[in-house]
Parts: structure tokens; C-alpha cells; sequence
């Protein structure tokens, strides 16, 4: 398969329902943030896009609901709550593993013609079980669930994910965000963040309404919206 989230955006803008998921055990094309591309050996990961079409306050709150909706099923799963914590704003991380990623996420939006509404596509891709010939510096900074000797049966985490993310789907946005600000281990910590025209460094003092990440630095306060915020 190439993209499930482009497969899931073309069905979006053909009117598909709320709720329709795609599970593939293997992307040819997959992708995430910042133009990456996604890499995986088939039966490695679990590898999900579901359609959202959320409230106009979740809208812009579906990275953190997808994060906290991966959180909880890796809890669930490993049976150890806060097994897995949040890197602003969305890369799912595990604090006993050196912060190495579990998870990443995309997610893309797309208007319905006709319908007035706007529908989310959430790309997740958990590692399950280590893959071979992957680079070491990549390796160096993964972590699977296999290694938190958690099941790693893909079904078992798909039906997690999707109850946990119905909960999030239901909060209110100071609910997510509430909970996203306890999760996120980027808060307090110096960051160095990449613009198009200049970088930014400081310490990330918090997440804001909107779900920007206020920096503080020598040079005055930041909020930024977009990009990804490196621990230093």
C-alpha cells in the first residue's frame, strides 16, 4: 500500500463518514511531519489512518487527541501508566527507554465540498517489533513495544487506539488540553526550534490555548505553531 492517510483524504473529500479506518501492515509511501518519509518492514508496526470529523474546537487539537489516544493504549497495553509521554506536539516518546520514539503522527486536514465541514485524517505508526537493516543512528533513537515487553500483536493495539481515541473525541478542548500539558515532557525543557528564517532557543515554558508552544529565551517569548521543538 502506498499512503493510508492519502487513501483516507481522497475518501474525506468524496464524503465519506466519520470513523472509517485504514490498517495496512506495510507503506510504500508513508510520510510524517515536516516531509519526512516513513520507513517500515511489513509486520513491524502498527500502521493506522482514521477519519475524523471533529468538533470546531477539537479541529486544531486533533495532534495532541491523537497523542494522548496513543498514550493511553500503550498504558493499556503495557499496563504501566505513563509508559509513554508526549514531545511537542505530537511524537510519542518513552521516559524509560532515553526518550527514544514509539510513535509518529501526522495529521492532515482536508475540507468537504458541499458539507461545510473539515475532516481530519490521523496517520499513526507504532513500532512493534524492531526491524533489520535499518541504519544504527535511526535504531539509536527508536524504541518498540516489544522492548517495554508489552504485546505486540497489531489488532490488540488498533482496538485500543480506537477506544481511547473515542474517549478524547468526546472531551471538551480544555479537557485535552488539560491532560496533553500533563503528558507533554517538553514543557521545562530547552528547546531549539528551526524557522524558515532564523532558530529559535529557549525554555519551553508551555502549551497554549491554541496549542502553541511558548518559548522563553534571551531574546523575549515565542509562541510557535508549527515545526518540531529539539530537546537540547
Amino acid at each position: 500500500m502506498g499512503s493510508t492517510n492519502a487513501l483516507l483524504l481522497d475518501e474525506a473529500r468524496n464524503g465519506a463518514a466519520e470513523g472509517l479506518v485504514l490498517v495496512t501492515d506495510h507503506q510504500t509511501a508513508g510520510r510524517g511531519r515536516q516531509q519526512r518519509t516513513w520507513h517500515d518492514e511489513p509486520g513491524t508496526a502498527m500502521l493506522i489512518s482514521i477519519l475524523t470529523r471533529p468538533r470546531e474546537p477539537l479541529v486544531p487539537l486533533m495532534p495532541f487527541i491523537a497523542g494522548l489516544s496513543v498514550t493511553d493504549a500503550v498504558a493499556e497495553a503495557s499496563g504501566r501508566a505513563g509508559a509513554a509521554m508526549l514531545k511537542w506536539p505530537n511524537d510519542v516518546l518513552v521516559p524509560d527507554h532515553g526518550n527514544r520514539k514509539l510513535c509518529g503522527i501526522l495529521c492532515e486536514a482536508t475540507t468537504t465540498p458541499g458539507a461545510g465541514s473539515v475532516a481530519v485524517v490521523a496517520g499513526i505508526g507504532l513500532n512493534l517489533r524492531p526491524q533489520q537493516g535499518v541504519p544504527a543512528e535511526v535504531t539509536a533513537k527508536a524504541v518498540t513495544m516489544a522492548e517495554l515487553g508489552a504485546p505486540t500483536e497489531r489488532w490488540t493495539m488498533v482496538d485500543a487506539l480506537l477506544r481511547a481515541m473515542d474517549r478524547w473525541l468526546s472531551s471538551s478542548a480544555a479537557g485535552v488540553l488539560g491532560e496533553y500539558r500533563r503528558r507533554c515532557i517538553t514543557i521545562g525543557r530547552s528547546v531549539r526550534f528551526a524557522t524558515a528564517t532564523s532558530t529559535v532557543e529557549g525554555v519551553a515554558e508551555a502549551v497554549a490555548d491554541d496549542g502553541g508552544l511558548v518559548v522563553v529565551g534571551e531574546h523575549g517569548t515565542a509562541t510557535l505553531v508549527a515545526g518540531d521543538a529539539h530537546h537540547v
